[in-house]
């Protein structure tokens, strides 16, 4: 009888601290989750307001010289020699090389090959005596360097939005400090139809020969400036299918979907169900959720 009561009793007191155990880690589950939904997130946001933003398209190309030509020989024969070495400015007929004909039974002054335009040697494709020449192969190219231009390839898209004389900036991939601007010389008046793109040429003066023949450079093409509400790109967040900001309502996160525009210096456009003065989340967007309790400190849209 005695050993049954103590069995019961074990057996409560067992009973009873293990719900005392769950009772402890429920509440502090409960604390914790609290803890959690009153937590508040610093971030950091910009108040919306439209800006004019310049609506561009982006290439890239090979700096050539404006004209650049090929110089070839009026004459099949034997490369003799050079009279001018890669870099040397020439006037238009001055003599580039020197050609033997070399016909059998005729005895012939050297040819020369002069050249077609005024410009900097750019290559001479010649060495050796002896070489054997024709009339189908260049000797020399030769390129004016005082002005520019820039042959792109651009798809049908794009084609149609450009228009010639539209203003263009040229700078150096590796040095965006180095700029010029052009404009648009000409757009093709058909797309080629195998490979549905076409060439565009923009044209330059190189103030103070800055760019130079064989420089690989950016292009952007400005088409217009239109005013739109514009964010940092950070500011926007990708989902599966879709981009998408934060914006803050009453210190609460709400996700809010946008569809993007045009970029420009680290910017771009937007556009969604906004108004002006609109808090956007800049910095700290990748750490918050819709619902969450934000905390913003406001930063000037230098743009």
């Amino acid at each position: 009888m005695q050993k049954e009561k103590i069995k019961k009793v074990t057996l409560w007191t067992v009973l009873v601290i293990i719900i005392l155990t769950i009772i402890s880690i429920l509440m502090s589950v409960f604390k914790s989750a609290k803890k959690f939904k009153e937590n508040v997130y610093n971030v950091t946001a910009i108040k919306l307001e439209k800006k004019k933003i310049p609506h561009i398209l982006n290439f890239q190309g090979i700096v050539e010289g404006d004209p650049q030509v090929k110089v070839y020989s009026q004459v099949p024969g034997k490369f003799v020699k050079n009279n001018v070495i890669e870099g040397t400015f020439v006037k238009k007929d001055d003599i580039i090389a020197y050609i033997d004909r070399d016909m059998i039974g005729f005895k012939y002054e050297l040819a020369p090959v002069k050249a077609p335009i005024s410009g900097i040697v750019t290559k001479l494709y010649y060495l050796d005596k002896g070489d054997s020449i024709s009339p189908q192969f260049p000797v020399a190219e030769i390129a004016n360097d005082e002005n520019i231009k820039v042959v792109i390839n651009a798809g049908q898209d794009d084609i149609i939005k450009i228009k010639k004389g539209q203003k263009a900036n040229i700078f150096y991939v590796n040095d965006p400090a180095i700029l010029m601007e052009g404009e648009v010389f000409s757009v093709p008046p058909v797309v080629d139809k195998d490979i549905m793109a076409g060439t565009i040429v923009v044209k330059a003066n190189n103030k103070g020969r800055t760019m130079k023949i064989g420089m690989s450079v950016n292009v952007e093409v400005i088409l217009e400036e239109a005013e739109n509400f514009v964010v940092p790109e950070r500011a926007i967040l990708l989902g599966e299918d879709y981009a998408f900001v934060f914006v803050n309502k009453n210190g609460k996160a709400e996700q809010v979907r946008v569809n993007t525009g045009f970029k420009y210096k680290g910017f771009v456009e937007i556009s969604g169900p906004f108004n002006n003065g609109d808090e956007i989340v800049v910095d700290g967007n990748f750490k918050i959720y819709s619902g969450a309790n934000i905390k913003a400190e406001y930063i000037n849209l230098n743009f």
